[in-house]
């Protein structure tokens, strides 16, 4: 792989990896909290004992239920709901700041991009967001930062294997 291509293509080129191995790999380390990419996403009991983090805990659910899912979709995935989350609270300063009421607030929001979500969900929910945007994307934005560490720690390890068995 040559050094100049962009990061995203980059871990394009890597053979497809399972997010399953995530899992597989959190076992195999031996101190996983003291990895320097997912160790900040654990802690340690009273016992001394590996323990996670409820978002890890969750994200690690959610792997286990989409068998089909690559470490780089996921990654694609965490970095588009940050992408999202980042966009929505940027339109909606934008939008507040030049005096823009509520109700057509909402309006804008949903005819600015399908992408941010709300014109696909429900007009509760996007009345939710905007009473308190930080509470409702705050949970969504850790979990894509977990998701993409796992993600990135899962390539990593990937990348370890062809750097270390095609030596030469």
């Amino acid at each position: 792989m040559a050094g100049d291509v962009p990061l995203l293509e980059r871990l394009a080129q890597l053979p497809s990896v399972p997010v399953a191995t995530v899992e597989a790999l959190l076992e195999r380390l031996g101190q996983p909290q003291a990895d320097p990419v997912i160790g900040p996403l654990l802690a340690v009991d009273e016992e001394g004992d590996a323990a996670l983090n409820p978002l890890v805990a969750g994200v690690l659910a959610e792997f286990q239920q989409k068998a089909e899912l690559t470490c780089y979709a996921a990654l694609l995935e965490g970095l588009t709901g940050i992408w999202n989350a980042a966009v929505r609270a940027a339109v909606v300063a934008r939008l507040r700041a030049a005096g823009l009421p509520q109700d057509d607030l909402l309006l804008r929001l949903q005819a600015a991009s399908p992408t941010l979500g709300f014109a696909a969900e429900k007009p509760e929910w996007a009345r939710e967001w905007l009473a308190d945007p930080f509470t409702q994307d705050a949970l969504l934005v850790q979990q894509c930062v977990v998701r993409v560490l796992l993600a990135l720690r899962g390539l990593g390890e990937a990348r370890a294997g062809e750097l270390t068995t095609n030596e030469g």
